[in-house]
């Protein structure tokens, strides 16, 4: 049974606090992360907090699957499938890109201070990244079915191999100066990782 939405002031309330701890967490880290810095910076008293999050965990789980759900969403929305794989990829790869750099502290957040918590890797989170390792198979599945990478090309592996080079091409740009934007690479992100997989012809 799908949850009941929140009256506009509770959702917003509810918004604050987690824009709140998004900020805390990456400014202090998760694990030296206070309740009462995450109230205060959503002006609201520390028990408030309790009302709608079960803790720091929670709060954590819950940045992490609104914002993997959201980006999920729109590539499907973005991925038009009549045009060629490559270009396919390329925004695919851009549109991570933009969410990276559009809020650089969710990203450190969700990409460094998540894997502090214990309970980053149960149940909820598996869910969320089911769905989105299915839509990189689907863009992925569907160049195979073009025809325009090869038809031995494993999957599973392939889209691994992806994730682990956003994340490390991800990471460098956050802990670095950040002094050169992201989105311009996808391209070439796109285009070196398709020579991988690319049918012969």
């Amino acid at each position: 049974m799908p949850e009941r939405p929140l009256p506009e002031s509770r959702e917003a309330r509810r918004r604050a606090i987690l824009e709140s701890a998004v900020r805390v967490f990456a400014e202090h880290g998760f694990f030296a992360a206070r309740i009462r810095d995450i109230a205060a910076g959503a002006g609201v008293a520390e028990g408030t907090i309790y009302l709608y999050f079960d803790g720091k965990d929670d709060l954590l789980l819950t940045a992490f699957r609104d914002k993997v759900e959201e980006f999920c969403a729109s590539a499907r929305e973005a991925l038009a499938p009549s045009l060629p794989f490559e270009e396919r990829l390329a925004r695919f790869v851009s549109l991570q890109f933009e969410s990276i750099e559009a809020d650089p502290p969710l990203a450190t957040v969700l990409l460094l201070e998540s894997r502090q918590s214990s309970k980053f890797y149960g149940g909820a989170v598996r869910d969320v990244m089911r769905s989105y390792a299915a839509a990189i198979d689907e863009l992925l599945a569907s160049g195979r079915l073009s025809g325009e990478i090869r038809a031995d090309a494993e999957i599973p592996l392939a889209r691994r191999m992806l994730i682990g080079a956003l994340e490390e091409i991800e990471l460098e740009w956050l802990l670095g100066e950040r002094t050169r934007p992201l989105v311009p690479m996808a391209p070439r992100v796109a285009a070196a990782f398709y020579r991988g997989l690319a049918a012969a012809g």
